[in-house]
């Protein structure tokens, strides 16, 4: 991983995690999108060699604190997305954009399906999860995260 790949998934994680944190009114609350996980997809996606499984402990550790959740559960959820978008990234490379969004949803809808089935198993009050809202909009914000992602890419390697 060279340092300029580095900076750029640093950067990329600092407005991911900011914009977890972004205050929605409580009518829009559960309709935000998992921010974090488009970014691990797009980092993945672009610099499959560079991000790898490595990756899901770093940003499941740091999803962990700032959810307050238990220690291991975003890491858990985290490996098998980026295992699933790793399976698949010769087929998302391919895909249109309609394709691409619901290859999305699905990915998204994994992590959350993935995420309330650990949560279950080991905590004792369980958390509520909600699976589709942040599958939806996650998949609705994919295309203009994509072509910000192939913009910002362009612009640094020209």
């Amino acid at each position: 991983m060279t340092m300029q790949q580095f900076i750029l998934g640093a950067c990329a994680f600092f407005v991911a995690f900011m914009l977890e944190h972004l205050p929605l009114p409580e009518l829009l609350f559960w309709l935000q999108p998992q921010w974090a996980l488009l970014m691990v997809t797009l980092l993945v996606l672009h610099a499959p060699r560079a991000y790898g499984l490595w990756l899901a402990v770093p940003a499941g550790l740091m999803m962990d604190t700032e959810t307050g959740n238990v220690l291991g559960l975003h890491v858990i959820t985290f490996t098998v997305h980026i295992f699933l978008v790793q399976l698949f990234i010769r087929r998302l490379d391919g895909f249109n954009l309609i394709q691409q969004m619901l290859m999305v949803l699905i990915l998204v809808l994994a992590h959350q399906l993935v995420l309330f089935w650990v949560s279950q198993v080991l905590l004792p009050f369980p958390i509520p999860v909600s699976i589709w809202s942040p599958a939806l909009t996650s998949a609705l914000v994919w295309p203009w995260a994509y072509a910000i992602t192939q913009l910002t890419i362009r612009r640094l390697l020209s």
